[in-house]
C-alpha cells in the first residue's frame, strides 16, 4: 500500500541526459522480493549523469536518452537496499527489504533531521497520503483521529468553524494550550484573531491554521513532550507541529510534473433533532397559544376544537369571520398579511432551515528538479455553501517554494504562501438562531409565513416573542463577516565548508529568516428591527499583525573512534521574534434608515484602537551522542528572552535530556526475525509559557447614578475623579512565566520485519507558577492581580499499534489504532480560591476546580438526602442554592482506528473514533426538553404521576400527584438535567479510490468519500462534538451552536 501511494507524490520522465553521439534506450521493471509486488515511485539513475526516471503504477520504467557511454544504473527506493546494476535494454530489478532504514528520518525541532532510532522521547508523524483532505478545508479535520496524545475538538461543522488542538491535556488553566506551529521551518501564529473568552455569546471566530491548505502538506510531525519541543523554548510549551510542504521531487526531470484535484461534496447536518409532532404551540395541553415559546398546547390534529382559536368553536374569531370546519386560527399569518385561517399541519422546521451545504476544493501543482534547481508551485480554491442559509466561505491561495543547491558547499531557497479568506457565520447561543429554529412548533410554517409585516421589513414576525430573531429575517438581513488576507514564507541559506577530514565529519551553518503578516477585519451587522439591537448597530473590528523570525543555526556531525562506534551532534543557535499587532473596534448605532447598515448610516459611534510590540530573544544549544548506533543520548538548553513579562523576570533557561537504547542491538537479540527492532527511551525537560504583563494603568469605566461599576460592587466615584479610573486588574510586579516539568519513558517495539509496530509512552507533566487572575479584596480597589499562582498534574498513556495483516501482489490491508488516556488535575489555585471560571453563564459554568479533574462542570444540582434520594417539594424536584461540581469534562480515553486495503487497482481507507466517558452541558437538549418540544417528552405532555423521592415537608416518600408536565419542566429546569455523557463511536472517513490505467501521459485515480457518517452517541438528538467558544470551555459547553455535519463527495486526481 504504501508504495502504491508513492506514486501519488512523484512523476513520471525525469531528467536531462548528457547528449552524445550515440543514444541508448533502456526499459525494465522494479518489483519487491519480499512479495513480487511491483515498486512504485523507485528512483532510476544513470550513474555519473543526470539521466533518471521513476517506475510508474506497474513498476516499469523507460529512458530513452541515456549516453552510449553509460555503464551502470542505480536503483534505490526508501525501505529498500539500494542496487547498481550492468546496463541493459531490457532490465528486471529485484529490490529486498531493507528494515533499517524504514521511516528511519524524522524532522524534529529547528528543522533538524534525525533517525528516529536515536530519538529519546515519542515521535509520531504523518504523511500526506495519511490526511482526511478529501472534502474538508481544515487542518483539524484532516488529522482528527489518527494521533496518540492528541485532542482535536471542532466547534461545528460550519464553513471556517474554530478547532483546538491539544497535546497531552491542557498546561494552563484559562490561557492558551494550543501548541505552536512550524511551517517549513519557520513559526506561525495559528491561534484565532480574538478569543470568544467566557461569553457563550455571538459568532465563532476561525483560527489561523484555516490558512494553510491541507493539500499543500507533505508531512506533519507532531513533537508531544517538552523534550521534543525544549529547543522552542517559551513559545512551545504545549507541543509543536512541523508541517512541511510538497517540494520539488528529486532526480532531475525533463519536463514539469503537473498535478490537478478536484473534489465536490455535500454536507448535511449529522444528526438532526427531531421535532415532536404531535402537540402544539402553548403552555398547556388545554389551550393553544400562538405567543407561547412552548410546544405544551393541545394537540395538533384539535386545533379546529380550540376554544379560543380554532374554527369548529365558538369565539371572536368565527364569530367576525364564520366558522370554518376543520381549521384555526394563527394572528401571526395574519399579521404576515395571509389568511388567519389555516389547515392544521406538520412542517419540518429543522429541515426547512438546515438545508444542504456544498464544499467545492480545487488544487494545482507545478513542480520539477532541474540542474540542482528544484521547485514546486501551486494555486487552490476552497468554496463552501454552509447548511444554514448566507452563511460560507472562500478561500484563495498560492504558494511557491524553490531549493537550489549552488555547488557542494552552498544551498539556498525560499518558501512563500498566501492566503485569503472570506467566511460569513452564524451566531450561536443566546445570541443565535438555532434555538428559534429548533424550537418552532410542528404547526408553524415557518419557512413559508412572511418574516416581516408588509412593507415594513423592519417589523419582525415570529411565532414567538421578537426578542429573538426570525431565522429568515437573520439571513437576509444580519450579518456576521470575516475577512483575512495572509503572507507567510521564509529563505534561507546554507553553507557547508569542506573540512577535509573525511566524510564522517560535516559542518553546516544555517541562516532563515521569515515574515508573517495578515489583516484580518470583522463586520458584525445586527440591521433596523433585529433582535441585537432594533434601531440598528454595526460592529467594525479587526486586527494586524507583522510577525519577524529569524533562526541562524550550525550544526556539526561526526564519527569517532577505531570503528568509528560515537557519534557526535552539536548545535548552536539563535532565534529572533518581533511582532508588531495593531487592534481597532469601532461601533455605530441607531441607523437612520433601513437598508444602509454602515457606520455612515449610524447616529452614535464609538472606537477604540491600540497597538502593542512584543519580541522574544532565544539562545540555544543541542549535543547529541551515539554508541555503536544503538545508545543514544541528546542534552539541550536554551535561555529565552521576553518582552511580555516585567522588567527584571525576563530571562528563563530551560533545560531537557533524553535516553534511547536500541537494545535489539545486542548480540543475542539482533537478526531476530520475530522481534525486528526495539527501543527504550526516557525523558526529562523543562519549559515555560509566558504571560502578557502591563503597567498598571487608568481606564474610562461604566457609569451610572455617581458610581463607576466594579462586578459584581458598585463603588463611589472617588473625588475629583470625572473619566478615568485605575483598571480594574492589576499586574504582579513578581510575575515569572509558568514552568512545566515533564518526564516522559516508552518504548518502540517491532516485529515480524516490521509488519506489526508497536508503541507505547508514558507521561507526567507538573505546571507550576499558572499564570491567572486572582480575585482580590475589593478594598484593595481592584478586582483581581494577574499573578503566579496555582498548580496542575497531568498524566498520559499513549498506546499505538499498526499492522501490515496482509501484504500481496494483487491485495493488502493494513489496520493502524491507538489509545489515549490523559488525566488533568488541578493540584491547588490561590490561597483562599477554589475555583475559577473558564466560561458559561453565573450558572452553568465550565471551571477549573481545585483538587479536582480539569475541567468540570459547576450549577445547580437536584436536591437529594444523604442517601441520594431526591428531595421533592410540592411533589416536584427542586435545585440546591448553590452551585455542584456536575462532572468531569474529559474523556476516559479516547480511541482512533485506521483501517484500509487495496486490491489490485481499488483502495478502501476507513477512519474511525471512540470517546469514551466525559460531561459536557447541553443547553440544547436541556432547554428543548423543557419546552416540551422534544420525543422524550411526549409521555409527559398529559396525565400525572407521583414522582419517585422524598418529601422534603414530611421526610417520608413522596406521594403527591402532579402533573406529567409539571414535573417534566421542573425536571428540566435543574441544571444538573442537562449534564451528558459525551460516549461515541464515530466513522470519520471513508474513502474508495480507483486507479485508472494509464492514459498516455495522464495517471487518473478516481474517489468517492463520506465524512462523519456514522454516529452512535449517549447524547440524544445531537452530535456530541458540536459545542461553543474557540478557547478552554470548547467541547465542554453547549447551548444552541452550529450543529455539525455529515458530507458524501468525489473527486479525481490528473498527474502528467
Amino acid at each position: 500500500m504504501k508504495r502504491k501511494l508513492m506514486l501519488l507524490l512523484t512523476c513520471l520522465f525525469v531528467g536531462i541526459g548528457l547528449v552524445t553521439a550515440q543514444i541508448t534506450k533502456v526499459t525494465g521493471t522494479v518489483i519487491s522480493e519480499e512479495d513480487g509486488l511491483p515498486v512504485v515511485g523507485a528512483s532510476i539513475l544513470v550513474k555519473g549523469t543526470t539521466v533518471g526516471t521513476v517506475t510508474d503504477m506497474d513498476g516499469k520504467f523507460t529512458l530513452s536518452n541515456v549516453p552510449s557511454s553509460a555503464k551502470t544504473l542505480v536503483v534505490s527506493f526508501i525501505g529498500m537496499k539500494s542496487q547498481e546494476l550492468p546496463m541493459k535494454s531490457i532490465m528486471k530489478v529485484v529490490l529486498s527489504s531493507d528494515s533499517e532504514q524504514l521511516d528511519e528520518v524524522v524532522v524534529t525541532a529547528m528543522g533538524i533531521k534525525r533517525d528516529r532510532k536515536a530519538l529519546g522521547y515519542a515521535a509520531q508523524d504523518l504523511k500526506s497520503d495519511q490526511l482526511n483532505k478529501s472534502g474538508t478545508t481544515s487542518l483539524a479535520s484532516a488529522i482528527q483521529g489518527k494521533l496518540t496524545g492528541v485532542d482535536i475538538r471542532q466547534s461545528s461543522g460550519a464553513p471556517g468553524a474554530s478547532s483546538q488542538i491539544i497535546i497531552r491535556g491542557a498546561r494552563s488553566f484559562d490561557g492558551n494550550n494550543q501548541p505552536l506551529y512550524v511551517v517549513d521551518g519557520m513559526p506561525i501564529n495559528t491561534t484565532a484573531d480574538f478569543d470568544t473568552g467566557n461569553s457563550v455569546s455571538g459568532a465563532n471566530y476561525a483560527d489561523r491554521s484555516i490558512d494553510i491548505n491541507p493539500e499543500d502538506i507533505e508531512t506533519i510531525n507532531i513533537l508531544k513532550g517538552q523534550a521534543a519541543s525544549a529547543l522552542y523554548g517559551i513559545r512551545a510549551s504545549n507541543g509543536v507541529i512541523i508541517i512541511t510542504t510538497k517540494r520539488g521531487p528529486k532526480g532531475n526531470m525533463n519536463r514539469p510534473s503537473v498535478t490537478i484535484s478536484t473534489n465536490l461534496s455535500a454536507q448535511r447536518v449529522s444528526r438532526k433533532f427531531e421535532h415532536q409532532t404531535e402537540y402544539a404551540q402553548g403552555n398547556g395541553v388545554n389551550a393553544y397559544d400562538p405567543g407561547s415559546s412552548m410546544t405544551w398546547g393541545p394537540k395538533i390534529s384539535n386545533l379546529a376544537n380550540d376554544a379560543t382559536y380554532g374554527g369548529n368553536t365558538d369565539n371572536k374569531y368565527t364569530q367576525s369571520e364564520g366558522i370554518h370546519n376543520g381549521q384555526y386560527y394563527n394572528p401571526k399569518r395574519a399579521q404576515a398579511g395571509l389568511s388567519g385561517w389555516t389547515t392544521p399541519e406538520i412542517y419540518d422546521n429543522v429541515n426547512d432551515f438546515l438545508g444542504t451545504g456544498f464544499t467545492e476544493n480545487a488544487n494545482i501543482n507545478l513542480s520539477q528538479t532541474i540542474n540542482n534547481l528544484s521547485y514546486s508551485f501551486g494555486v487552490n480554491n476552497s468554496h463552501q455553501n454552509g447548511i444554514i442559509p448566507s452563511t460560507g466561505m472562500d478561500r484563495w491561495g498560492a504558494r511557491g517554494l524553490v531549493d537550489w543547491k549552488i555547488n557542494k558547499e552552498w544551498n539556498t531557497g525560499f518558501s512563500a504562501n498566501y492566503s485569503s479568506s472570506k467566511i460569513t457565520s452564524a451566531p450561536g447561543a443566546n445570541s443565535g438562531i438555532m434555538n428559534v429554529v429548533y424550537s418552532a412548533p410542528a404547526e408553524y410554517d415557518l419557512k413559508g409565513i412572511p418574516t416581516h409585516v408588509p412593507n415594513d421589513p423592519t417589523n419582525q414576525i415570529l411565532f414567538r416573542s421578537t426578542s429573538f430573531n426570525n431565522p429568515y429575517w437573520w439571513a437576509d438581513n444580519d450579518e456576521y463577516r470575516q475577512h483575512t488576507n495572509r503572507v507567510f514564507g521564509n529563505a534561507y541559506v546554507e553553507f557547508q565548508p569542506d573540512l577535509g577530514w573525511g566524510d564522517e565529519f560535516s559542518l553546516k551553518f544555517r541562516e532563515q529568516a521569515g515574515l508573517d503578516i495578515w489583516t484580518s477585519d470583522y463586520c458584525d451587522i445586527a440591521e433596523v428591527g433585529s433582535a441585537a439591537n432594533k434601531k440598528g448597530q454595526i460592529d467594525n473590528y479587526g486586527s494586524q499583525h507583522n510577525v519577524f523570525n529569524n533562526l541562524f543555526t550550525i550544526n556539526f556531525d561526526g564519527k569517532f573512534g577505531d570503528e568509528q562506534e560515537w557519534g557526535l551532534n552539536v548545535v548552536l543557535g539563535n532565534e529572533f521574534n518581533d511582532e508588531n499587532i495593531r487592534r481597532w473596534s469601532y461601533t455605530g448605532t441607531n441607523f437612520n434608515f433601513y437598508g444602509l447598515p454602515t457606520i455612515g448610516n449610524a447616529t452614535s459611534y464609538s472606537g477604540s484602537e491600540y497597538s502593542r510590540k512584543e519580541r522574544t530573544v532565544g539562545f540555544f544549544g543541542s549535543a547529541s551522542l551515539s554508541w555503536r548506533d544503538q545508545l543514544y543520548l541528546t542534552v539541550t538548553g536554551r535561555n529565552d528572552y521576553v518582552s511580555t513579562m516585567p522588567r527584571g523576570s525576563r530571562s528563563f533557561f530551560y533545560p531537557s535530556v533524553s535516553l534511547g537504547w536500541e537494545f535489539t542491538k545486542l548480540p543475542g537479540l539482533e537478526g531476530n526475525n520475530i522481534l525486528t527492532y526495539g527501543k527504550l527511551r526516557a525523558s526529562f525537560a523543562q519549559v515555560g509559557q509566558a504571560g502578557t504583563y502591563y503597567e498598571n494603568y487608568y481606564y474610562t469605566p461604566s457609569y451610572g447614578g455617581g458610581f463607576y461599576s466594579y462586578i459584581p460592587v458598585t463603588y463611589p466615584l472617588p473625588s475629583g475623579i470625572s473619566s478615568y479610573v485605575p483598571y480594574y486588574s492589576v499586574y504582579d510586579k513578581g510575575l515569572k512565566p509558568q514552568n512545566t516539568t515533564n518526564y516522559e519513558i516508552g518504548t518502540d517495539l517491532y516485529f515480524f520485519n516490521s509488519r506489526l509496530k508497536v508503541e507505547y509512552t508514558y507521561s507526567l507533566q507538573n505546571v507550576k507558577d499558572q499564570i491567572f487572575s486572582v480575585p482580590t479584596d475589593g478594598a484593595t480597589g481592584y478586582q483581581y492581580m494577574l499573578t503566579n499562582a496555582g498548580k496542575m498534574r497531568t498524566t498520559s498513556h499513549e498506546f499505538s499499534i499498526n499492522a501490515a495483516i496482509l501484504e500481496t501482489k494483487d491485495y493488502d490491508l493494513n489496520l493502524g489504532i491507538n489509545f489515549t488516556k490523559i488525566n488533568n488535575e488541578v493540584i491547588e489555585l490561590a490561597p483562599g480560591v477554589e475555583s475559577i471560571m473558564l466560561g458559561g453563564f453565573v450558572e452553568p459554568q465550565v471551571r477549573a476546580q481545585a483538587g479536582c479533574t480539569y475541567p468540570n462542570i459547576y450549577g445547580n444540582a437536584f436536591k437529594r438526602d444523604d442517601a441520594g434520594n431526591m428531595l421533592l417539594l410540592n411533589g416536584l424536584p427542586q435545585a440546591t442554592g448553590d452551585s455542584h461540581d456536575l462532572g468531569n469534562c474529559s474523556p476516559d480515553f479516547t480511541t482512533g482506528m485506521t483501517l484500509g486495503g487495496r486490491y489490485k487497482r481499488l483502495s478502501l481507507s476507513t477512519t474511525w473514533s471512540w470517546q469514551n466517558g466525559g460531561k459536557m452541558y447541553h443547553g440544547t437538549n436541556m432547554t428543548m426538553n423543557y419546552f416540551g418540544a422534544t420525543k422524550e417528552s411526549l409521555p409527559y405532555h398529559e396525565g400525572k404521576m407521583v414522582v419517585e423521592g422524598i418529601d422534603e415537608t414530611t421526610g417520608q416518600k413522596n406521594t403527591i400527584e402532579v402533573n406529567k408536565q409539571d414535573y417534566y419542566m421542573a425536571y428540566y429546569n435543574v441544571t444538573e438535567s442537562g449534564i451528558y455523557d459525551t460516549s461515541f463511536i464515530k466513522l470519520r472517513d471513508l474513502t474508495l479510490t480507483y486507479q485508472l490505467p494509464k492514459i498516455g501521459i495522464f495517471d487518473i485515480s478516481v474517489y468517492g468519500f463520506a465524512r462523519n457518517i456514522l454516529i452512535w452517541a449517549n447524547l440524544p438528538n445531537f452530535d456530541p462534538e458540536s459545542s461553543q467558544g474557540n478557547n478552554n470551555m470548547s467541547g465542554y459547553f453547549e447551548r444552541f451552536s452550529v450543529p455539525n455535519t455529515s458530507s458524501f463527495g468525489g473527486g479525481l486526481t490528473i498527474k502528467f
